[in-house]
């Protein structure tokens, strides 16, 4: 099968079902008076999580920021203080080979799928 003939990918289908019609509900509401109640609640629900889920989400990139920029700060420090010591050519390997892992962490981060 050609790309051409590869049908698009549908949207996940969610959760929660969605609102019925207005003869629909017309009827449910004759079976059941309180279910269209519950549907609203299971769907604020949905959406409570759904923004925990969001802040959870601004939270851990904030704290992948912080952790690199604390890790870019000892490394200068880490160099300073190995040049006032006259030991800088033994911590060449130490700063460079941290800073590498450092970048690495960083794109693997910016690169991952979602």
């Amino acid at each position: 099968m050609s790309d051409q003939e590869t049908p698009p990918a549908q949207a996940p289908a969610s959760m929660v079902p969605s609102f019925p019609a207005a003869d629909e509900a017309r009827k449910w509401r004759e079976i059941d008076p309180d279910h269209l109640a519950w549907r609203r609640e299971l769907v604020e629900r949905q959406l409570r999580l759904e923004r925990i889920d969001q802040w959870a989400g601004y939270g851990f990139r904030l704290l992948e920021h912080a952790i690199v920029v604390g890790f870019g700060v000892a490394f200068v420090w880490l160099g300073f203080y190995a040049v006032d010591h006259n030991a800088s050519m033994q911590v060449v390997p130490m700063i460079g080979g941290g800073i590498a892992a450092l970048a690495g962490a960083v794109l693997a981060v910016r690169n991952r799928k979602e």
